[in-house]
C-alpha cells in the first residue's frame, strides 16, 4: 500500500503539575565585605552567613512568596525547599520556610550541595572581588 503522506500530528506533551520559584539569597557579609567566598570549605561558615539587611530581605521573600501561592491556591504544606549548605543560602531557606510556616527541620527542607556556589579557585577565595574583576 502506498503512503499517502497522511500522518496524525504528535500528541501534545503531557502537562507538568509542578510549579518552581527561584530565590537567591539575601545580602551576605562577603557581599558587605566585598569578597568572594565560592569554596565550600568557607561557604558553610557561620560568620560568612547573611547581614542583617540579608535576614529582612530574606523575610520580605518569604511574605511575597507566601502570598503568591496563597492566590494561586498551593497549599503551604506541599511545598518544598532546596537550598546549597552555604551558610548564606541555609539561612535564606529558613527564614522562608518560616514565613511559609514550613518546618525546616523537616523532610521539606533539604540541602542540595548541586545549588552550590561555584568555586572560583584558591587565587579568588577570600580576596576582594573589586581586585579580581574591577568595578
Amino acid at each position: 500500500m502506498e503512503d499517502s503522506g497522511s500522518s496524525s500530528p504528535p500528541a501534545p506533551p503531557p502537562s507538568f503539575r509542578n510549579r518552581y520559584w527561584i530565590l537567591r539569597h539575601g545580602r551576605s557579609v562577603p557581599n558587605e565585605r566585598g569578597i568572594i567566598v565560592s569554596s565550600l570549605e568557607n561557604g558553610t561558615k557561620p560568620e560568612f552567613g547573611l547581614a542583617p539587611q540579608g535576614v529582612e530581605q530574606a523575610r520580605l521573600a518569604g511574605e511575597s512568596l507566601r502570598k503568591e501561592l496563597e492566590e494561586l491556591g498551593v497549599p503551604l504544606d506541599s511545598v518544598q525547599i532546596r537550598y546549597s549548605p552555604f551558610s548564606r543560602t541555609m539561612e535564606t531557606a529558613r527564614e522562608v520556610a518560616r514565613m511559609l510556616g514550613v518546618p525546616f527541620d523537616s523532610p521539606s527542607c533539604i540541602p542540595a550541595v548541586e545549588l552550590r556556589e561555584r568555586y572560583f579557585g584558591p587565587s579568588h577565595e577570600l580576596l576582594s572581588h573589586e581586585k579580581k574583576y574591577g568595578q
